[in-house]
């Protein structure tokens, strides 16, 4: 607001000087408005400082707010069914925002509500000089609406055109042995470079709109500073108005119209800014945030309840019932596409049931507060992703790493020598993915990683594949300190061997049980099962 009005400084000086410093020669009266003017401008510098600063600091507040929460958001879309990989396009909006309150496009929303004010004060100098820069201002206002009119379109479609080629280049980068060693690389450059030449091309349309309406915006303040120079020089004549009047009026039209060309000329950060802000409160507010009450820690009692689960109004799972009391563990196996991955990841509270319900020591986990309940949650997913860091990190899941139980976890997964063997044993750094490491190695530690802590559940998807007759030997030690801590331990596989020790079996066929019982049972059922097919 005094920014605003100190704004007014060296209007009036300037009509201070022409109406009564020249006219009365008057030398006190000049250094005193003098020294009155450089005093103000002093204040409205120091204020617009200021103002920059905590602008600045806003848009850091807005950044340490959103960040986590979106970055949250992101990972847990990611994980749903059906929902495409995670990526940092979330992120990248909220940078947007951040640097539109730092940067000067944000002062233009400061400062048009002002327009009024100043065009006031002309009416208030003359009306019909008041009358002139009004035209002006309105003509500026209609070609910023014109402006949104023509720029909004292509900006938005250019940026969700964008967003989609980043997808894809991910996706390439994810699959770059795939792409390189069957000669893909020519077909993703080509559908890359289709994506980003129509990207290009919205960009170059907006822009060219844009750039037509700023100029013309120019093009008609110089006229209104033209005319605000003629009318007064006419009313001066006229005898009603003065020099000081017709100088003041064009600084003052000048800043009455200057925000509304800015706005004009840094229409498309703004457009960006908002857009971004859409999609944040879009990411922020697509999930529903659960409201988990305190529950004491789990001890491994699994229960499905006729659970079902669809995607795309297709029945992947249908009426599934189980149950497991702590420290049993379950083999479960079926043909492959019979749903024993979604399964997992049902019983792991990371994907709701479409109907029924997973219970662990009696609750929804669905219901569960992951943060808390991921201590007690052991997951080796068929495909092992490792993370930019050392063993220590990875094996500790990113949190603070106890030695001992870094240790001890890989003992019991077996990886123990084979990480001292590294060359700076549990404080090499892996990298992105683990990509310095085997198939077996990673396969290897994403096991201890699982085990680490002893969790009172744990599901291991497939965790014989890329292992070799140690690993594999490995493994099913791991399996016996499993049950030795009370674990319940679910192993999905396709190997009898690995099944030895289970307590249970539980069979998918076509999305529903099949058997499930006691190892012994299921196994004699399937025999004789097989016998008569024979």
């Amino acid at each position: 607001m005094f920014i605003n009005i100190l704004q007014l400084t060296f209007p009036i000086y300037m009509l201070q000087i022409y109406d009564r410093v020249l006219s009365s020669y008057s030398l006190p009266t000049l250094y005193v408005i003098t020294v009155a003017a450089v005093v103000a401008l002093i204040v409205m510098s120091t204020l617009e400082f200021i103002r920059s600063r905590l602008l600045v600091r806003c848009g850091v507040a807005i950044d340490q707010a959103l960040s986590r929460d979106v970055l949250d958001q992101l990972i847990k879309k990611a994980a749903l069914p059906g929902a495409v990989q995670a990526n940092q396009a979330g992120l990248r909006d909220v940078n947007l925002v951040r640097n539109f309150f730092g940067g000067n496009a944000i002062f233009t929303l400061f400062d048009i509500p002002w327009t009024p004010m100043f065009l006031a004060v002309i009416f208030f100098l003359h009306p019909l000089m008041g009358t002139v820069a009004t035209g002006g201002a309105v003509l500026l206002i209609i070609l910023a609406l014109v402006n949104e009119k023509l720029s909004r379109k292509p900006l938005d479609d250019a940026n969700t055109l964008n967003n989609y080629s980043m997808k894809f280049v991910e996706a390439s980068r994810r699959n770059a042995q795939a792409v390189n060693s069957m000669g893909m690389l020519g077909g993703v450059t080509r559908r890359w470079q289709g994506f980003n030449d129509n990207v290009m091309k919205l960009q170059t349309q907006a822009s060219r709109r844009s750039g037509g309406v700023q100029a013309l915006s120019g093009w008609i303040r110089q006229v209104m500073q033209v005319a605000i120079f003629g009318v007064g020089a006419w009313l001066t004549l006229d005898g009603q108005a003065t020099p000081g009047i017709m100088i003041a009026s064009s600084i003052i039209m000048g800043r009455a119209l200057a925000p509304v060309q800015m706005g004009i000329g840094s229409w498309k950060s703004m457009i960006e800014a908002r857009g971004a802000w859409q999609r944040l409160k879009a990411t922020l507010g697509g999930l529903e945030q659960k409201d988990s009450m305190e529950l004491p820690d789990p001890k491994g009692e699994l229960a499905a309840e006729h659970v079902t689960f669809a995607l795309n109004n297709s029945f992947i799972l249908r009426d599934i019932n189980f149950s497991l009391q702590s420290g049993e563990s379950v083999g479960l196996i079926g043909p492959s596409g019979a749903g024993k991955s979604t399964l997992c990841r049902l019983l792991l509270g990371i994907w709701p049931a479409s109907g029924g319900v997973v219970r662990l020591d009696g609750a929804n986990v669905y219901d569960w507060d992951q943060s808390r309940l991921g201590s007690f949650i052991g997951y080796l997913p068929q495909d092992v992703e490792l993370f930019a860091g050392s063993v220590a990190d990875n094996i500790a899941r990113l949190g603070e790493v106890n030695s001992e139980e870094v240790v001890a976890a890989a003992k019991r997964a077996g990886v123990h020598e084979l990480i001292l063997a590294l060359p700076k044993g549990y404080d090499t750094n892996i990298g992105e993915g683990g990509v310095v490491l085997s198939g077996g190695q990673r396969q290897r530690i994403g096991l201890a990683r699982a085990i680490y802590c002893l969790p009172r559940l744990v599901i291991l998807d497939e965790p014989n594949s890329n292992l070799d007759e140690e690993g594999e030997k490995a493994l099913l030690e791991s399996f016996s300190h499993l049950r030795a801590a009370g674990s319940t331990l679910i192993i999905v596989t396709h190997k009898p061997s690995l099944l030895a020790g289970v307590d249970k079996i539980l069979m998918l066929k076509n999305g529903q049980v099949a058997l499930f019982g006691p190892r012994d049972a299921v196994f004699k059922k399937l025999l004789e099962m097989q016998n008569k097919q024979a």
